[in-house]
């Protein structure tokens, strides 16, 4: 089984599978200095530019996007706000149900340049149908401690 995690504070699984907008995930970047010219960045709207976006800088651009990460202890990480927090929640997503219910992966690594934060091979889940993601991807949901 192939396996990926996310992890969040405060929320319900339901919630966190819900992405900051819904829609297409794509995006169109125009030349106001958000991003580097280093390759990562295609002309016009495109996916490729959606995964930039989603993960740049890591400041919560919205897209369609919800992340995930293939390493459990990164999602620890999220989950209890970098040790900001006491408490929090990990979910394990199987990898193996994404096309069954029309989950599209996109791994930053594959598409970015220069990722925010290499160390999370981050994966980013979009619904085919641009909303939240299925319940049923997911077959864990732990509770986690400080």
């Amino acid at each position: 089984m192939r396996l990926l995690y996310r992890g969040f504070g405060l929320g319900t699984v339901a919630e966190t599978l819900i992405p900051k907008q819904s829609g297409n995930f794509e995006h169109l970047f125009h030349h106001d200095g958000l991003i580097k010219h280093d390759g990562s960045a295609a002309y016009g709207k495109s996916a490729r530019n959606a995964v930039l976006l989603h993960e740049l800088h890591q400041k919560g651009y919205p897209t369609a996007g919800i992340s995930t990460s293939p390493h459990r202890h990164r999602a620890l990480f999220y989950a209890l706000g970098g040790g900001a927090h006491r408490e929090g929640t990990i979910i394990t997503i199987d990898r193996d149900k994404l096309v069954e219910f029309n989950v599209v992966e996109h791994p930053v690594a594959a598409t970015v340049t220069n990722p925010s934060i290499p160390e999370d091979e981050e994966v980013i889940l979009v619904s085919k149908f641009g909303g939240a993601l299925p319940l049923a991807i997911v077959i864990a949901e732990e509770r986690v401690y400080a």
